[in-house]
């Protein structure tokens, strides 16, 4: 009597190839699933990285705004530092000293030489009364390096290092680091104001609540700025989609591992059931074939996630200098984390046991004469139940997703709404999709016979009484794609949603601005007149930064945004539309929001006014005409004025942007580089540049999670066609029947492409569907624009479909080759 465990390996033996096939998809599913999720916790991680090297070890900015006119003490520092849940405190001191040898003001920092004031500026030298710290833009603008003297405020300090541009978004300005004691004394000169300091890094002890702890501290005055490093929204933004990105992907796997498990497995269930059943007839128990079954799908299970995390873990070391090298990846890979690796392999282990358990283990139980009529049954219904539950689940995801947009008004509670309608959708139209499949293929096999032939309705009438079987491989069809069009999709909108935010801060080929950003006392109309004397300058106009103008409706004013700007060359240059009457002055260029928001239109005339703070009132400037509507305006202003209307160009409006049009922007650069001499303050961009940075940021940042999303599509098209080939050596009896019938070897190799092409075209169309839905959700989440790749979508159709006609007409011809006595007689199951 052979023992329990003997046998099993007997069955594993006799099924060699099903085993090593399954062996391998586990394999191939779980290294995908560990490659995903420990790259999705990396590029968590490492955007956490990236706000520490922004803010160093900072977790609150504490001080007054400048208008205020408070300053910090002592006694409120150490009150401060005394703070329940604050580990360190440093002071800076923050205001803007003349550098003599650019005769202008430049943002300076007076600092500590404390731990936590070094991460956030990211220095590193002691700095004494004597000695400075510059970015390094600032010391290639004034050519200087390390041991060199820089006069500040006509004292003479030694530049001691050089500091990388601090990493920001948008313009970075130029900075300057000083001891804080220096600082204090040039503030108190200028201002009057003794202060220890102008504002306070904070950081706050492991554990501790950032929110309480500002709480705290806003309890001992309220007119206190406080900025929390978590509120900053480009980064609260960028964790939170990254999360839903974790959580929508994740789930997507784990749905196509599953799938991908339970269709390469029919064939083995299919064998089992028979082997289980005569075992029965024989005598065995129920508990010895429970036993079989356990030992078989736990070898086989936990070979496969053993040697998946083998895997994963050795092309992980293997393949990081590669990528480094070849795909300009940044260091995100470095480090193999066992802990997510081991939890999320041992996810695998278990959901995968689960599917492979289920099935087998309930024929173990039932009679062999039950089993073996419930093998080759054919004819099968859904219950009503299941069309209840899966019309409730999908009523559920509509009115989560309707909640999401009309009754929470807060964003992370509609994001957890969309998640959760995702997911039941899914699960819903999953459940329901079978049934739907079914009355499909009846209508078309009742109305497709004339129109395909014979062959194709004896294929389409095979493929009912399988559906039930093989709806695993069709939704793993329909899950690939939805990957393949989500993730696509989602790449293709960030990218598409980067390159059109680049169009709009271009609107011509090269735009300059100042480094010292609002402090320039560039003069616009003489940097202009010199850019155009060069060679291949074709245009140039400019703009100043903003203002606030008051515009009278009634007996009330109401402030907008304005902007001077060269309205006669904005107009060549296509920037704004055609004014009515260029030469004059009082002729202003309006957005269109402006205009319908206050009902005027083209040549409409309105009082406009300056708030003057001596007088604490408006003083109206004149009347104005509308002699232009624009859809948009530069900066977000409301109107544009001329640059020569005396009367809005205040002390504080000042240069802002030079748009430059050239007909070589290569050698306009080179030009303009030589202009740097003149005006050393310039700061030059072009849009082909700024879209090649951008080009390269971007596939640092998601070229692992295309080739992951690549290699997904590859296994898992390999994984199908490796179920849909098991399926049809399974039916090889049934086709030497047919053959019997007088259906020739080349009407056999047409039901077989018939049934192969019916799984591929409904599997992608539901999934490509699915997946465009999925996208719909993601733009509710986040409305900024969506874009569909339909490239990728169209070659992985393309691809799927033309492999599939190559796989199985080789596989057609060689089962309807075959002797058909001897296919009758062959045991296939």
């Amino acid at each position: 009597m052979k023992s329990i465990q003997g046998l099993s390996f007997r069955l594993f033996r006799a099924n060699k190839f099903i085993i090593f096939s399954s062996i391998l998809s586990i394999i191939i599913a779980v290294t995908l699933v560990l490659t995903l999720v420990l790259f999705l916790f990396s590029a968590k991680d490492k955007l956490t990285a990236e706000m520490k090297n922004m803010y160093g070890d900072m977790d609150l900015l504490v001080g007054y705004n400048l208008e205020q006119n408070k300053s910090i003490s002592n006694d409120f520092i150490k009150k401060v530092q005394k703070t329940e849940g604050v580990k360190q405190v440093s002071k800076v001191s923050i205001t803007h000293l003349h550098v003599n040898k650019m005769n202008a003001e430049v943002y300076t920092v007076g600092v500590e030489n404390d731990k936590l004031v070094q991460s956030r500026y990211h220095f590193s030298t002691f700095l004494n009364k004597d000695s400075v710290v510059i970015n390094k833009g600032l010391a290639d603008m004034l050519n200087v390096k390390v041991g060199d003297t820089i006069t500040i405020e006509n004292q003479s300090f030694n530049l001691v290092e050089i500091i990388d541009d601090l990493p920001s978004i948008g313009t970075v300005p130029d900075m300057i680091l000083l001891h804080n004691e220096v600082v204090k004394n040039y503030i108190k000169t200028k201002s009057n104001l003794d202060s220890e300091a102008t504002y306070m890094l904070l950081q706050a002890k492991d554990g501790a609540n950032v929110f309480n702890v500002a709480n705290q501290i806003k309890s001992h005055d309220n007119d206190l700025r406080i900025d929390i490093i978590e509120e900053d929204p480009d980064i609260k933004g960028n964790l939170q989609s990254f999360s839903v990105l974790v959580i929508i992907l994740s789930i997507l796997v784990l749905g196509i591992t599953s799938l991908l498990v339970i269709s390469n497995f029919e064939l083995l269930f299919y064998k089992l059931k028979n082997q289980f059943a005569i075992m029965r007839s024989l005598g065995a128990t129920t508990k010895q074939t429970s036993k079989i079954i356990l030992i078989q799908s736990s070898i086989i299970n936990f070979t496969g996630v053993l040697l998946g995390f083998a895997i994963t873990f050795i092309s992980r070391d293997l393949t990081y200098s590669w990528m480094e090298k070849w795909l300009g990846i940044s260091a995100t890979l470095d480090t193999f984390n066992f802990k997510i690796a081991t939890l999320a392999s041992l996810c695998c282990l278990g959901i995968i046991q689960i599917f492979l358990l289920f099935p087998a283990y309930r024929s173990s139980k039932i009679l062999p004469i039950k089993i073996m009529e419930e093998n080759e049954k054919i004819d099968f219904g859904y219950s009503k139940t299941r069309r209840i539950v899966s019309k409730i689940i999908l009523g559920i995801s509509l009115f989560l997703i309707l909640a999401s947009q009309f009754i929470t008004t807060d964003e992370e509670y509609s994001a957890i709404l969309l998640l959760i309608a995702s997911i039941l959708m899914l699960l819903g139209g999953f459940l329901l999709f079978p049934i739907y499949l079914t009355k499909f293929l009846n209508f078309l096999s009742e109305h497709g016979y004339k129109v395909f032939g014979q062959e194709s309705y004896v294929a389409i009438k095979n493929l009912i009484p399988q559906v039930k079987k093989n709806t695993a491989v069709i939704l793993t069809i329909s899950s690939l794609m939805i990957v393949a069009v989500f993730g696509s999709s989602l790449v293709k909108t960030i990218q598409m949603n980067q390159a059109n935010q680049i169009k709009k801060d271009f609107p011509t080929s090269i735009i300059v601005n100042s480094r010292l950003g609002g402090d320039t006392k560039l003069n616009p109309e003489e940097l202009s007149r010199t850019v155009k004397e060069l060679s291949t300058v074709q245009s140039v106009s400019f703009i100043s930064n903003l203002g606030l103008v008051e515009l009278k409706k009634d007996n009330n004013f109401v402030d907008y945004q304005y902007a001077l700007v060269d309205l006669k060359e904005m107009q060549k240059q296509k920037l704004i539309p055609n004014l009515i009457d260029n030469n004059d002055l009082n002729n202003i260029v309006v957005s269109k929001d402006f205009a319908n928001k206050n009902h005027l239109k083209i040549g409409d005339t309105m009082e406009l006014g300056l708030y003057s703070n001596e007088e604490q009132n408006v003083q109206l400037q004149g009347t104005y005409k509308i002699g232009a509507i624009s859809d948009k305006l530069l900066l977000g202003a409301d109107m544009y004025m001329d640059w020569n209307n005396n009367a809005f160009n205040s002390e504080e409006i000042n240069f802002y942007q030079l748009f430059i049009g050239s007909n070589d922007v290569n050698q306009t650069l080179k030009q303009l580089e030589g202009l740097k001499q003149q005006y050393p303050e310039m700061k030059i961009s072009s849009y082909e540049e700024s879209v090649k940075k951008a080009d390269e940021m971007f596939y640092q940042r998601w070229m692992i999670f295309i080739v992951i999303i690549s290699t997904l599509v590859i296994t898992t098209i390999i994984g199908v066609f490796n179920s849909l080939a098991n399926n049809i050596y399974s039916k090889r009896k049934e086709f030497a029947i047919l053959r019997t019938m007088g259906i020739q070897p080349a009407g056999i190799r047409k039901i077989i492409l018939t049934q192969i092409m019916m799984y591929l075209i409904i599997g992608l169309s539901i999934g490509a569907v699915v997946g465009i839905l999925l996208m719909l959700i993601v733009f509710l989440v986040d409305p900024v624009g969506f874009f569909i790749d339909y490239k990728v979508i169209l070659i992985i159709n393309l691809v799927m479909l033309t492999l599939g006609i190559i796989v199985f007409t080789c596989l057609g011809n060689k089962i309807g080759a075959q002797n058909t006595s001897m296919e009758l007689t062959r045991d296939n199951k």
